[in-house]
C-alpha cells in the first residue's frame, strides 16, 4: 500500500503473531519484524497480539501452577523490557504500538495487560477487566474502564480480547471519544459453520458498527501447549464491515487499511439518527429487583453497625440486581474472607484468620438472613454462618464459648462470654435476637456490655438461627428465658441473681415477655420490639413477611398472620414490674413507634430511651445507642 494514495487518512496495522510460551526474547523479535513491515506499509499504528511477549498458556502442572509460571515472565510496567522495546521501535518508524504484556503490578499480583506506546514513552496501561476461563487461575482482573488516548491521528481506546464482547464496556469507550479500539486478542480455536465468520469475529463487528467506531483486532497463530487460535486478525470499519481480514489462517500475517479516523466522530445515520443521540440512557438503567431495594433501604445500617465494612456493603449491592442474586453474591465476599482466614491460619497469625472467619460468618448471614426463595441455597449459607463464626470465636477477647442450652427436649446453641476476673462474679445478660438475626450478629452489641463488666450469652431460640429448621418461632419466649435462667444456675463463673436481658427487634418482644412472666429477670431492654407483630403486616417487607411464615411453621401467608397476631404484649405488658427500657427509633419503618410508646404506656416499670431520627434498631445511632443501653443495665444488675 502506498500511503501518498491515502491522502487524509491513518493507516492502521494488525499483527498476527507465532508466538511461544516462555520465549519472550523470540517473542519480541517477531514483534518487532511485523512493525517493521507495518512502517514500511505507512502505518500509523500497529496493535499486536495479547499476552505478546510471555505467550498465554502457562502450564498447570508447573510448580505453583500456572500463576507460578507467569509470574516467572512478567515485568512492571516502569520495568518492562518489551515496552522499553516498544518505544525504541516507536521512535525508529515514527508510530505507535498497542500489544498485549504480561504485567507485575505494584501490589505483587499479575495482571493480563495492553500498553499504548510512543516515541514519548509509555501513554497507558489498561489491565484486562473481563477475564476468559483458566486466566482467572493467573491475573487478578482490573477495575479500570478502558483507556483511551489522544494519539495526534486519532483517539485510540485499549481493550483486551473477552472485554471486546462486553457491549457497555465498548460503549464507555465510545462516550469517551474513541475513534478506534485497539484489541490485542488470543482467540482460542473454535469451530463455525461453513461460509459463516467465527462468532469472535462478528463481534468484534458488532462492536464497531453499533458503535460508530473503527476496530483493530490482533489475534495469533501457532499452537501452543496444544491449544490453536481463531487466527482471526480483522480492521473493521465502523459501519461494522472489515476494511482488511479477517485471516482465519495459522500463519503470521500483517494486516494494513487506510481508515479516515475522523470519520468514527460522527454519528449520523440515513434520515435524521444518530448512533448516540438517539440512546435513551433513562429508560436503560437497570432498575433492581424491589426486594433488593427494600433490603437495601431497611437493612443497610445494620449491616455495617454489626461488623460489616461499608466498602463490602457498597461492592455487594453493586453485583446484585435480582434477589435470586442476594445470596449467592454476599457468599462471594464471605469465601473471600474465609480465603484470607485460612492464609493467616496456616502462617500462624491467629488474631487475623480469627477477624476474617467472623466477618465471613456475617457476609454469608446476610445473604440467608431472610433469603427463603431457594432453601438448600439458604441453608448452605446458614451452615457456612455457623462454621465460620465457630471458628473465629476463640480469638474474639474475650473469647464466645459456644454452648448448649437444654430446651423442650432438645437444645438450643448460645456463645457465653465473661468479662476478665473480678472481685466478684459478673451479672448476666440474655441476649435475644430478632425474626432475622441470630447470636453471631448480637456480637457487636455484646462488646459494649463486656466492657462495662456485663457477661452475655447470646441464644438462638425457636425459629433463630442453629434452631430455625427444627423449632418454629415461640410466641412464649419466656420459656426460653427461663430454660436459660436454669442452665446459668450450674454455672460458678457468673452470678445468674443478677440477670438482664436484651433484645432487639422482634427480640425485643421476646425480652419484654421474658420480663413479664420470668420472675428472676432483674432488668430487661427491649430495642424496637413490636407490642402485637401484626398491626402493621401489610406494611413490613415481602422478605420479613415470608421468613416469618417460614419460620413460624405457617402453611399459608394467611395463617402466617393470624400467627404474627397471636405475638402480643396487651395481657404481658401490665405485669413487667422489674426495670424495662424501652428503646426505638421516631423513624423506624419497620416496627413503627407507636408500639414501643404504647409498651412504655402499659408497663409499669418502663423507661423510655427514643432518638428522633433514629432506625429500624437505632442502627444509625449504634454507638451512643448501644452505649447508653449498657450503662443502663450495668447500672441496674
Amino acid at each position: 500500500m502506498d500511503p501518498s494514495q491515502d491522502a487524509g487518512r491513518t493507516v492502521i496495522a494488525v499483527a498476527q503473531l507465532a508466538i511461544t510460551v516462555g520465549e519472550p526474547d523470540a517473542n519480541r523479535q517477531a514483534a518487532a519484524n511485523a512493525v517493521a513491515e507495518a512502517a514500511v506499509a505507512g502505518a500509523r499504528l500497529v496493535v499486536l497480539p495479547e499476552l505478546s511477549d510471555s505467550g498465554y498458556v502457562f502450564d498447570p502442572a508447573a510448580p505453583g501452577g500456572p500463576a507460578a509460571e507467569a509470574r516467572g515472565l512478567a515485568s512492571p510496567a516502569a520495568d518492562s523490557v518489551t515496552l522499553r522495546q516498544w518505544r525504541s521501535l516507536a521512535a525508529a518508524h515514527r508510530l505507535v504500538i498497542v500489544g498485549g504484556f504480561c504485567e507485575l503490578g505494584a501490589d505483587d499480583r499479575l495482571y493480563n495487560s495492553a500498553a499504548l506506546v510512543d516515541a514519548s514513552g509509555t501513554r497507558a496501561v489498561y489491565r484486562k477487566a473481563h477475564l476468559w476461563d483458566s486466566e482467572k487461575l493467573v491475573f487478578t482482573p482490573g477495575d479500570a474502564p478502558p483507556s483511551v488516548v489522544d494519539t495526534g491521528f486519532g483517539r485510540v481506546a485499549v481493550m483486551i480480547c473477552y472485554d471486546l464482547e462486553f457491549p457497555e464496556w465498548v460503549r464507555l469507550a465510545a462516550l469517551d471519544g474513541a475513534d478506534l479500539i485497539a484489541a490485542p486478542v488470543n482467540w482460542p480455536a473454535v469451530s463455525w459453520p461453513t461460509r459463516e465468520r467465527p462468532a469472535e469475529v462478528i463481534k468484534a463487528q458488532a462492536a464497531a458498527a453499533t458503535n460508530g467506531v473503527f476496530v483493530a483486532v490482533a489475534d495469533r497463530c501457532r499452537a501452543e501447549r496444544g491449544v490453536s487460535w481463531i487466527s482471526g486478525s480483522v480492521i473493521v470499519g465502523p459501519d461494522g464491515y472489515p476494511l482488511a481480514g479477517p485471516v482465519l489462517a495459522d500463519r503470521a500475517a500483517v494486516l494494513t487499511a487506510a481508515c479516515d479516523l475522523p470519520r468514527a466522530r460522527d454519528k449520523s445515520l440515513s434520515g435524521d439518527n444518530d448512533l448516540l443521540a438517539d440512546r435513551r440512557p433513562e429508560l436503560y438503567t437497570w432498575a433492581p429487583d424491589k426486594r433488593v431495594a427494600a433490603a437495601t433501604a431497611h437493612w443497610a445500617a445494620r449491616f455495617v453497625a454489626n461488623g460489616t465494612s461499608y466498602p463490602d456493603f457498597q461492592a455487594i449491592m453493586a453485583r446484585i440486581g435480582r434477589w435470586d442474586d442476594w445470596c449467592r453474591e454476599w457468599g462471594r465476599t464471605g469465601q473471600h474472607y474465609e480465603e484470607l482466614a485460612e492464609t493467616a491460619q496456616a502462617a500462624g497469625r491467629l488474631v487475623t484468620a480469627g477477624e476474617a472467619w467472623r466477618r465471613a460468618a456475617l457476609c454469608w448471614h446476610w445473604g440467608k438472613f431472610v433469603f427463603t426463595d431457594h432453601p438448600e441455597e439458604q441453608r448452605a449459607a446458614h451452615e457456612r454462618t455457623v462454621a465460620c463464626f465457630r471458628r473465629g470465636a476463640g480469638t474474639l477477647s474475650p473469647p464466645a464459648e459456644p454452648v448448649r442450652v437444654p430446651y423442650a427436649g432438645s437444645t438450643l446453641a448460645a456463645y457465653f462470654r465473661v468479662p476478665p476476673a473480678r472481685t466478684q462474679l459478673p451479672p448476666i445478660v440474655i441476649m435475644i435476637p430478632g425474626l432475622d438475626s441470630v447470636k453471631e450478629e448480637l456480637q457487636a452489641t455484646a462488646e459494649h456490655l463486656l466492657s462495662r463488666g456485663l457477661a452475655v450469652i447470646a441464644i438462638d431460640g425457636p425459629g433463630q438461627g442453629e434452631a430455625e429448621y427444627e423449632l418454629p418461632i415461640e410466641p412464649a419466649y419466656e420459656r426460653v428465658t427461663t430454660a436459660v435462667a436454669d442452665y446459668l444456675k450450674g454455672r460458678d463463673d457468673v452470678d445468674p441473681e443478677r440477670l438482664g436481658v436484651f433484645g432487639v427487634s422482634l427480640g425485643g418482644y421476646y425480652a419484654a415477655r421474658s420480663a413479664a412472666y420470668e420472675p428472676r429477670v432483674r432488668a430487661t431492654v427491649a430495642l424496637a420490639g413490636p407490642y402485637r407483630w401484626d398491626l402493621d403486616w401489610d406494611m413490613l417487607p415481602a422478605q420479613t413477611r415470608t421468613t416469618f411464615q417460614h419460620r413460624s411453621g405457617a402453611g399459608s401467608p394467611a395463617e402466617a398472620r393470624e400467627r404474627a397476631a397471636a405475638m402480643t404484649l396487651e395481657d404481658a405488658a401490665a405485669r413487667i414490674t422489674c426495670p424495662l427500657l424501652v428503646a426505638y427509633g421516631g423513624r423506624d419503618r419497620l416496627v413503627p413507634a407507636y408500639h414501643a410508646e404504647r409498651l412504655a404506656r402499659e408497663a409499669p416499670g418502663a423507661e423510655v430511651l427514643m432518638y428522633p431520627d433514629g432506625s429500624h434498631g437505632l442502627t444509625n445511632h449504634a454507638f451512643e445507642s448501644r452505649a447508653a443501653m449498657a450503662d443502663w443495665l450495668a447500672a441496674r444488675l
